[in-house]
C-alpha cells in the first residue's frame, strides 16, 4: 500500500471483457430476480449476507446459490461487503487478519457463484467516530485494501469501493476520494464504484467520475429523492450516463433501489430498462 497521491496512470483498466452496457437489479428475492429476467435484465446483483452467508456452513451457501440460479439470471456482482460488526476504521477496527479471513470466504464463494465484482459500501463498518482523523482512517482503509486485494485477485474478483452520500456516512463520499484510496492500495483488483443516487445527493459533477475513470469498476443508480427503480418517480439519468461515457465506462449498471410492486413488476421493470437504455443512448449522442 502506498501513500495517497493525485491520480496517476494506473495499470488497472477494467473496461475490456463486456461488449456493451449490461443492466441488473439488486435483489435477494428469487421472484423479483425471475421477473427481472423476464423484463430483459442481463444479470442480478446479490448481497453478500443474502447470497454468500459468510458466517454459515458451505451447505447453507450452496442451498442459497441454487435458489438464485433457479431464478434464471447470472450473478455477476454483490454488495454489502462488510457487516457493521466488522469495523474497518476507528479505534474499534478489527485486526487485519480477522478481516482477511472473512474476505477470503466471501471472495471464494462469490467466485463459486460466478460473480466478479463485490461492492465495498458498508457505511456502518467504516463510519468514523467523533475525533478520529480522516488521515488515520485512510491509513486503516488502504492497509485493508492492500491486504485483501490480492485475495480477491486470486479468486478473479474485483473490489469496488462505493462512495456514499454525506448524509449517510462521514467517510469516502465522492468518486474521486474512493478512486484515490483504490489507487493507494496498490492492488489491480481494487477500484471504485459510481452510484448515481449518492453522487447526486452529494451534488457532485461529472468531474469526480472522470477523476476516477481509470479505476471505475461498477455503477449503481436509483431515482432521487426516493431511491426507487427508474420510472417509479421522474428522474433524469442522462447526466449520470454522460459522465460514465466521458469516463470510458460501458459495463455493468445495477439498479439499487425500490422495485415496482409484485403485481405488474415485469411491466414496471421493462419500462425501467427502456428508460435506462434511452438515457444511455442520449448520453452517447452527446
Amino acid at each position: 500500500a502506498g501513500a495517497l497521491t493525485e491520480p496517476a496512470p494506473s495499470p488497472l483498466h477494467p473496461h475490456q471483457p463486456i461488449q456493451s452496457m449490461r443492466y441488473a437489479v439488486c435483489s435477494n428475492d428469487p421472484a423479483a430476480i425471475a421477473d427481472s429476467r423476464e423484463a430483459g435484465f442481463d444479470y442480478v446483483e446479490a448481497s453478500v449476507p443474502g447470497l454468500v452467508r459468510p458466517f454459515e456452513p458451505e451447505e447453507a451457501f450452496e442451498e442459497t446459490l441454487a435458489s438464485y440460479r433457479a431464478a434464471g439470471l447470472p450473478i455477476e456482482s454483490a454488495n454489502l461487503f462488510l457487516p457493521p460488526e466488522l469495523r474497518c476504521t476507528g479505534p474499534d477496527a478489527q485486526p487485519l487478519d480477522r478481516l482477511a479471513e472473512y474476505a477470503e470466504t466471501v471472495f471464494r464463494r462469490l467466485a463459486r457463484a460466478g460473480a466478479s465484482v463485490v461492492v465495498f459500501g458498508s457505511g456502518a463498518a467504516r463510519r468514523l467516530p467523533d475525533g478520529w482523523a480522516k488521515e488515520r482512517a485512510d491509513e486503516q482503509f488502504v492497509a485493508l485494501l492492500g491486504r485483501i486485494g490480492p485475495l480477491a485477485e486470486r479468486h478473479g474478483v474485483k473490489i469496488a469501493v462505493e462512495p456514499l452520500a454525506r448524509v449517510e456516512c462521514n467517510y469516502i463520499n465522492t468518486v474521486d476520494e474512493g478512486a484515490a484510496l483504490a489507487r493507494a492500495s496498490g492492488s489491480p483488483a481494487v477500484g471504485v464504484l459510481a452510484d448515481c443516487y449518492h453522487w447526486a445527493r452529494n451534488g457532485e459533477t461529472a468531474d469526480t467520475i472522470l477523476a476516477g475513470g481509470d479505476v471505475l469498476l461498477h455503477a449503481h443508480l436509483a431515482t432521487l429523492p426516493s431511491r426507487k427503480a427508474p420510472g417509479i418517480e421522474p428522474y433524469d439519468f442522462v447526466p449520470f450516463f454522460r459522465a460514465l461515457a466521458a469516463a470510458g465506462y460501458d459495463e455493468r449498471v445495477s439498479v439499487e433501489g425500490g422495485l415496482p410492486p409484485a403485481e405488474g413488476r415485469v411491466a414496471g421493470l421493462r419500462a425501467a430498462l427502456e428508460i435506462l437504455r434511452a438515457a444511455r443512448d442520449e448520453a452517447r449522442r452527446g
